[in-house]
């Protein structure tokens, strides 16, 4: 077996063999046939080696046991996109198949969650909830019972730093083959021996118990998912070896759905009436925005001023260290994909000796500040949109086709639906808002641009119903109280300027390059200037001395997760690895079949891609 440029690669071939079970001729991705052998050509390795901080030598072994059986036929999952159904048949090393139906939510796409907040609050405090991702198949959990600190409390007299001992998890059947437990930690880390709050957490028990590794701990993203509603989509969209060898473990986090959840006072409104502009263009415009900002988070802090301060990535980290213990690991084994590696990355500054693995798939940079991140996002989906531009003019079916430049028909089709909104039936209307929502659900993949491209078209004819769909498609999904979650966990993991003057500049400064996108995702972050719990993460790069080698996955056309995010994290880690997917789409696992192939690999058996693999399919 050889790589592309020719060289032997002896090692690869032994672990296909050894630690996968490959044999030649396996079915590839859809079950055609393949050319005799497994397919090394999927790497495409890099003409100039990468620069030494990347870590350690490729290939080289964590000390833990393999428990590899033979590799099922690969599967690939294409168009895994915000809140998608893909249904596809996966056959296990043991013959059994099982139907795999991939939901995702848009992760740092909830960096913009903090922008659907803007607009909440802007509306007069009224939002519709966030539907959790059942789908009929999430599993079945009870919220966990809110301990004393759901309430007010009096603060001890005395406070210790010595933590309690960790409780084990007592479980019991939910959803089938799925158990359900709380794990109780402190409220406050600071007070450890103060008041409590439950941890809902959900495990899916490994398939082959006589190969059992240890727990996988999978993070899906957010800020403000819940895990435990998701578990059903990444139990069909793991393989099949890793089912076996792995208890999947998932957790609703803090402040999250059945864990003390954070919530804001508002209500559901009914039929969707047309959201405010969320870009504030003149004085007056931007001084009511800020006053809606301020009430919304006066609600937040009247309905949760306990949890508030204690829902940022540091203290979920810390829970997540006890969760590792209560499952009775000396190492974590982890999976984060988007907001998730960030969860990741801070536990990996807290606890760099207690990783046995860990993959961090479409990576947010700790070493960013909110408005590096901002322009990154928005510069991302900005060229998404121009490719989308492209596309839909050199494609006879794509619906929308304006006249002249497509940016300028856009902003004018934005600034229409600020001043008159489209109705949309049922009392429903399509403001600038929903049309927002709609064009970054329409991004996250190619397979969604033509009905993007259908809902432009409708709403520029009058017709706002296709935009409202896509806008409700784009906010369902995550965990009941997304939103608020999603911006009070933002808020103290992300420090930003408490002048608010600074954030027109902002957004004149980011439409210059990302006209559509800029302005919107600058104002998102005013959010934060006026949160009442100050932040409780310290920016800056995460190196993680002492820990194994850390898996970091890149696309390089991500547009919510740059790939240049990717490449900084893999660099400042110890001891990163970067494994990259030549592709557009968000959270390459769900995307690719060999980045699928390698993770599997790493997971089982602490073996990483060779240095600077890229994946092709």
């Amino acid at each position: 077996m050889q790589d592309e440029a020719g060289a032997p690669d002896a090692l690869a071939q032994e672990a296909a063999h050894t630690f996968l079970g490959l044999t030649p001729g396996p079915p590839a991705c859809g079950g055609r046939p393949d050319s005799g052998e497994y397919r090394h050509q999927r790497r495409q390795e890099a003409t100039e080696p990468p620069a030494p901080a990347l870590g350690v030598p490729p290939q080289t072994p964590l000390e833990f046991g393999v428990g590899g059986r033979a590799w099922p036929p690969e599967v690939d999952v294409p168009h895994r996109v915000a809140v998608v159904h893909h249904v596809a048949l996966l056959e296990g090393a043991n013959g059994r198949r099982r139907p795999v139906r991939v939901t995702v939510v848009p992760v740092i796409g909830r960096l913009t969650a903090v922008t659907r907040l803007v607009l909440a609050a802007t509306a007069a405090l009224v939002v519709a909830a966030c539907g959790s991702l059942s789908g009929g198949g999430s599993p079945v959990a009870q919220p966990a019972a809110r301990h004393a600190a759901s309430t007010s409390t009096v603060p001890p007299s005395a406070t210790t730093t010595t933590e309690p001992p960790v409780t084990p998890i007592s479980w019991s059947p939910c959803n089938g083959d799925l158990q359900c437990g709380t794990l109780v930690v402190p409220l406050d880390y600071a007070d450890p021996r103060g008041p409590t709050i439950p941890i809902a957490v959900a495990r899916h028990p490994a398939e082959d118990p006589t190969q059992r590794i240890g727990s996988l701990v999978i993070d899906p993203g957010g800020p403000g998912v819940s895990g435990i509603d998701d578990m059903d989509n990444e139990l069909n969209a793991l393989t099949p070896q890793l089912l076996d060898d792995f208890d999947i473990v998932m957790f609703d986090p803090r402040g999250v759905e059945r864990s003390d959840p954070v919530t804001c006072g508002q209500t559901s409104s009914g039929p969707t009436s047309a959201t405010p502009d969320p870009v504030p263009t003149t004085p007056s415009k931007q001084a009511a925005f800020l006053a809606g900002l301020k009430q919304f988070a006066a609600g937040c802090e009247k309905a949760s001023a306990n949890v508030l301060p204690h829902v940022g990535s540091v203290d979920t980290a810390r829970d997540m260290d006890r969760l590792r213990a209560a499952l009775g690991d000396s190492g974590l084994t982890y999976m984060g994909q988007s907001y998730g590696t960030l969860l990741g990355l801070t536990y990996a500054s807290l606890f760099p000796t207690h990783v046995r693995a860990m993959v961090l798939d479409s990576v947010i940079d700790p070493a960013l500040s909110f408005d590096q991140m901002t322009a990154g996002q928005a510069a991302g989906f900005e060229g998404v949109l121009d490719d989308f531009f492209s596309w839909c003019a050199g494609t006879p079916s794509c619906a929308w086709r304006p006249s002249g430049d497509p940016t300028t028909a856009l902003l004018a089709l934005l600034a229409s639906a600020a001043t008159s909104p489209a109705p949309a039936g049922g009392g429903q209307m399509a403001g600038a808002g929903q049309l927002y929502d709609a064009l970054l659900d329409g991004l996250y993949a190619q397979s969604d641009w033509p009905g993007l491209g259908a809902a432009l078209a409708a709403d520029a004819a009058g017709n706002g119903a296709p935009v409202v769909a896509m806008s409700n498609h784009y906010n369902q999904g995550g965990s009941t109280n997304g939103d608020d979650a999603a911006i009070a966990i933002d808020c103290l993991d992300h420090p930003v300027s408490r002048n608010l003057a600074t954030y027109a500049s902002l957004a004149a400064t980011l439409q210059a390059s990302a006209p559509v996108f800029g302005p919107l995702l600058a104002w998102g972050e005013a959010g934060c200037a006026v949160w009442p719990a100050p932040p409780t993460r310290t920016v800056g790069p995460v190196a993680a001395p002492g820990s194994p080698p850390i898996l970091v996955v890149g696309t390089t056309d991500d547009p919510a997760t740059p790939y240049a995010w990717a490449v900084g994290v893999a660099h400042e880690l110890s001891r990163g690895v970067l494994l990259t997917r030549d592709g557009d789409d968000h959270v390459a696992y769900f995307y690719s079949a060999c980045v699928r192939d390698d993770v599997q690999t790493y997971l089982v058996s602490g073996v990483t891609p060779p240095t600077a693999t890229t994946c092709t399919w």
